[in-house]
């Protein structure tokens, strides 16, 4: 990962979150120190200047975040989007923007899945008491989630879900149906690229990449083709591909060895 840096849009060369607020609704300093001293674990840093305009450095469970875009600051340009979950993305023009990616020094390890759950953690904490959030956008994958839907899928994976989905990453389909994603490789390395016998429509696609992005976090990519099973039961087949990054998700040769028995009876 490269070093950090900030743009004169205030935008960061690290992965990151911007909270997408009504039009005038970005908090002032004093108003973000004390929604950060409610919240537990956390603990506001040194101000650092950029710009002339002010960096909010928290420190969470020994990790620091930087906010910046407060109602002294000169306003971010929103990023674009290209993925749009339970929200429009032309609902979201004008919309005021802040900012929290990962200070500088967790450059080397922005990717890592500790360093994103807590800032996902941070940036629930932020939108639930902050007036006014209408989407939160991942920058990685230039999604924009309805901020109610952001706050469901990550604290479901707080509790010991599965790993937020949509939002981490968008999907789309090529001309001949195979399923696409978008954003998983800052994660994992890879895009998935799932077989168009697999599911029969997007939110099908969806939900089995969601599934196989949570079996990764939790058992890492494979580096030789392999069957595995997912947590709803289905058994699909990853075979990893070097030369174009990604992952192709096939049925599983056990499931299709029992389907080509079936219609031999």
């Amino acid at each position: 990962m490269k070093e950090a840096s900030y743009d004169e849009a205030g935008q960061s060369t690290l992965p990151g979150l911007l909270l997408l607020l009504d039009p005038g609704g970005r908090p002032d300093r004093d108003a973000l120190h004390r929604m950060i001293a409610d919240i537990p674990r956390a603990d506001v840093s040194i101000p650092r200047i950029l710009n002339a305009s002010g960096i909010v450095e928290v420190i969470v469970d020994g990790l620091t975040f930087d906010i910046h875009g407060l109602a002294s600051d000169a306003p971010i340009s929103p990023p674009r989007i290209h993925y749009a979950f339970d929200c429009r993305v032309e609902d979201l023009s004008g919309c005021d923007a802040m900012s929290l990616y990962p200070a500088p020094h967790l450059a080397g390890g922005a990717n890592a899945l500790p360093v994103i759950r807590t800032m996902l953690s941070l940036g629930v904490k932020l939108a639930e008491r902050i007036d006014g959030v209408r989407a939160v956008c991942w920058t990685p994958a230039r999604t924009a989630i309805a901020a109610s839907t952001f706050i469901d899928a990550v604290n479901a994976w707080l509790a010991g879900g599965q790993i937020p989905a949509p939002g981490l990453f968008g999907l789309y389909s090529d001309a001949d149906g195979t399923w696409r994603t978008d954003g998983l490789a800052f994660l994992f390395g890879r895009e998935l690229v799932i077989d168009k016998d697999l599911c029969n429509d997007e939110a099908a696609a969806m939900r089995m990449a969601a599934s196989i992005a949570h079996d990764l976090a939790g058992y890492g990519a494979p580096d030789v083709a392999e069957d595995r099973w997912l947590e709803d039961g289905c058994l699909i087949r990853l075979e990893p591909d070097d030369r174009t990054a990604t992952i192709g998700v096939r049925p599983a040769l056990k499931s299709a060895e029992l389907a080509n028995a079936a219609r031999a009876r």
